[in-house]
C-alpha cells in the first residue's frame, strides 16, 4: 500500500496516522523502515487523531486512506488534489470508484469544526459528519473511465475472506519491484469472477457493519421556538398536542381552506392565521406539512426558505412528479427534512430490526405482510366518502394511505428495483380511489416482498412475516407482538408482548427525533426525504404496473439514491 501511494505525484508527505496502543508499535517501526513519517494518537477518537497530525505536521490538504484499503490508487488520489484546487470543497470523495480504491480528501479546519459538533469519542467511521450535516462543502469526483466505475465491488481488509481474495489477486499480479495498476486489477477480476466470488457473500455482513458504526452523535447548535403547522386535522393536532408536550408551545397554525374545516382545539393554545404572509412573519424554526397529500409537495416547497427543518406528514408526495427538484432545493437550502413514518418508531417494528441487526437468523429474503382497516372505522365522527381517504384529488387511497408497509419493505428489505401491481375493485366499497391492493415488489438485494392493502377488513388486521436465512420473524401491530423462530430452536419464542402500548408513543418518538435532527442541524439521516422517496416511487411504479398489467421498474436515479 505505501509503495502504491508513493506513485502519487500531488502528495508531498505520506504519514502512518496510529494510536499510542503498544500493539501499534510494529507499525512506526515500519513508518520508519520504510522512510515515512508517523504519528501516534488517541485509540478511538480517529477524527482527533488526525486533526492533531494535520496541526502538527503543519498540513494544508489531507488525503485519507484507510490501511484495509490496499488497493487505494494514486491516481486518484492526484485527482482529490486537482479538484480541491479548483473547488475548495471542505470534503472530496470518488464513490463510483470500487470501495478500497478510493482516498478521501479533507481540508484541516473541516476536521476542526468535526471537533466541535461531535458528541461522541469514537469516530471509526467520520465520512458522515461531513455528508449529513449543514456545514460542509461536499464534492463528489466522477469517475470517467467505465472500468473503473464499479461501486458494488468491494476490496476492503475485514474478513478473513477478504484476505483470501486479496492473497488471490496478489499471486497473479504481483511482480518483485512493481506496483500492479487499478486496471490491471479489475481486468484481471473481471477475467475471474470466482475470485469475485470468494469474498461477496460478506457484502450484508459489511453493510451492516458500516452501519451501525458510522452513525454520528452531535451537539445540539440550534434552538427551536416556534412551529408552523399547516394542515389542522387530527393528524396535524396529535403533532401539535405532541410539540407541546416536547416543549415547543410557540405554534401558529396556517388555515388553507382547501382541506377539513376541522375545528382546532382551543386548549392547544395554538394561533390561527390564514395568509402565507402571516406565518412567514410568525419567523418559524420549523414547520409541520399535515395538509391532504396532494398539497405536500407544493406545500413544503413553500417553507423551505423561511425554516430549518420541515416534518412531513407522510407520504412525501402523490407520485414522483417534480420530486427531484424538492430534493434539490431541500439541498440547496440547507434544510432538515423528516418524512414521518411513525411507525418506524413503534415498539413493534423497533423489535424486528433489533432482530434483523443482530445476527442469529441472517439476512432478511421475504417479507409478506397483510393489511386491513375498515373505511368507516378509520375516522368514525366523520363521513368517510367525504374524507381525503376516499378522495382521489386529495392523494386518498388506501396505497398511500397505508404506505406505511411499503415503507417498512424498503427499509428492511432495502431500495425496490420493480414492481408488480393489482388493484381489484369491491362491491363493498365504489370510490374513485384504490381500495385494495396487491404489490410484488422485488428489491435491489435480490429480496422479495409480498404486500396485501385493503379498506375492507373488519376487524382491522395489521402483521407480517420475515423470512431470512437461519430464521423468520413474525409480528403483529394490533395485538403489539412479535414472535421469531431461528434453526437453532424447536420451536417459536415470543419476545415482546405490548398488548398496553400506546401508538402515540411512536408519533412522540418520531418528533423528538426530527428536533433532535433540526437543533444538530443533521440534513441527512435515515427519516429524510430522500429514504422517504423509494417508498414512494415504489407506490408510483405499483400504481403503473396496475395500468399496464406488466412489471414496472423504479427509475435507477431513485434507486442509488442512498
Amino acid at each position: 500500500m505505501i509503495d502504491r501511494l508513493k506513485l502519487a505525484k500531488r502528495v508531498d508527505q505520506i504519514i502512518v496516522c496510529t494510536s499510542t496502543n503498544p500493539q501499534d508499535d510494529r507499525l512506526a517501526d515500519l513508518a520508519a523502515a520504510e522512510g515515512i513519517s508517523c504519528f501516534r494518537g488517541d485509540e478511538d477518537d480517529v477524527v482527533k487523531r488526525l486533526c492533531e497530525a494535520a496541526n502538527a505536521f503543519d498540513l494544508d490538504y489531507i488525503l485519507s486512506i484507510t490501511a484495509d484499503c490496499p488497493f487505494s490508487d494514486p491516481g486518484y488520489a492526484d485527482k482529490i488534489v486537482e479538484e480541491y484546487e479548483r473547488t475548495d470543497a471542505d470534503f472530496i470523495r470518488a464513490l463510483e470508484l470500487p470501495h478500497g480504491a478510493y482516498s478521501y480528501g479533507v481540508k484541516p479546519s473541516a476536521f476542526r469544526k468535526v471537533l466541535e459538533i461531535k458528541d461522541e469519542a469514537d469516530t471509526e467511521v467520520w465520512g458522515r459528519y461531513f455528508t449529513d450535516t449543514d456545514l460542509f462543502k461536499v464534492y463528489d469526483l466522477r469517475v470517467e473511465n467505465p472500468l473503473h466505475r464499479q461501486p458494488d465491488l468491494r476490496m476492503t481488509l475485514d474478513y478473513p475472506e477478504d484476505l483470501e481474495f486479496f492473497r488471490a489477486v496478489f499471486a497473479n499480479l504481483y511482480e518483485p519491484g512493481k506496483v500492479f495498476s487499478l486496471d490491471e486489477i479489475l481486468q484481471f477480476l473481471q477475467a475471474h469472477p470466482e475470485v469475485v466470488n470468494i469474498n461477496r457473500h460478506r457484502e450484508a455482513d459489511y453493510k451492516k457493519r458500516w452501519t451501525r458504526q458510522s452513525w454520528i452523535t452531535l451537539k445540539p447548535r440550534y434552538e427551536l421556538n416556534r412551529a408552523a403547522v399547516i394542515g389542522s386535522g387530527s393528524i396535524g393536532q396529535r403533532h401539535i398536542r405532541n410539540l407541546r408536550r416536547l416543549g415547543i408551545t410557540n405554534i401558529v397554525a396556517l388555515k388553507s381552506g382547501r382541506q377539513s374545516r376541522r375545528e382546532i382545539d382551543p386548549a392547544l393554545e395554538v394561533k390561527e392565521v390564514t395568509e402565507w404572509q402571516e406565518l412567514t412573519d410568525f419567523a418559524p424554526d420549523i414547520a409541520i406539512v399535515s395538509n391532504p397529500t396532494s398539497l405536500h409537495l407544493e406545500t413544503s416547497k413553500r417553507c423551505l426558505p423561511h425554516v430549518r427543518g420541515v416534518f412531513i406528514e407522510k407520504p412525501l408526495a402523490v407520485s414522483l412528479e417534480n420530486i427531484s427538484q424538492l430534493l434539490d432545493q431541500i439541498r440547496s437550502e440547507n434544510v432538515v427534512s423528516f418524512v414521518g413514518y411513525n411507525l418506524q418508531f413503534h415498539v413493534v417494528i423497533k423489535t424486528v430490526r433489533e432482530l434483523l441487526n443482530s445476527d442469529r437468523i441472517g439476512k432478511p429474503l421475504l417479507f409478506q405482510c397483510q393489511v386491513g382497516h375498515w373505511i368507516e372505522d378509520w375516522h368514525p365522527e366523520e363521513n368517510y366518502r367525504t374524507s381525503y381517504l376516499a378522495r382521489k384529488d386529495l392523494g386518498g387511497g388506501v396505497s398511500l394511505s397505508l404506505i406505511h408497509e411499503v415503507h417498512l419493505a424498503t427499509e428492511l428489505l432495502g431500495p425496490a428495483r420493480g414492481v408488480y401491481c393489482l388493484l381489484p375493485s369491491s362491491d363493498l366499497l365504489r370510490l374513485d380511489v384504490d381500495t385494495i391492493a396487491d404489490m410484488m415488489v422485488e428489491h435491489v438485494s435480490g429480496a422479495v416482498s409480498q404486500i396485501h392493502l385493503d379498506l375492507i377488513q373488519r376487524p382491522a388486521h395489521r402483521s407480517g412475516v420475515i423470512s431470512c436465512e437461519r430464521g423468520w420473524i413474525s409480528y403483529d401491530l394490533i395485538t403489539a407482538t412479535v414472535a421469531v423462530h431461528t434453526q437453532d430452536q424447536s420451536g417459536p419464542s415470543i419476545v415482546l408482548q405490548a398488548s398496553n402500548y400506546d401508538l402515540n408513543q411512536s408519533y412522540l418518538d418520531e418528533m423528538q427525533t426530527f428536533l433532535n435532527c433540526v437543533r444538530e442541524g443533521k440534513v441527512r439521516h435515515e427519516h429524510d426525504a430522500w429514504r422517504a422517496t423509494q417508498s414512494l416511487a415504489t407506490v408510483d411504479a405499483a400504481f403503473s404496473s396496475a395500468r399496464s398489467k406488466c412489471l414496472s421498474e423504479i427509475p435507477e436515479w431513485v434507486q442509488t439514491l442512498n
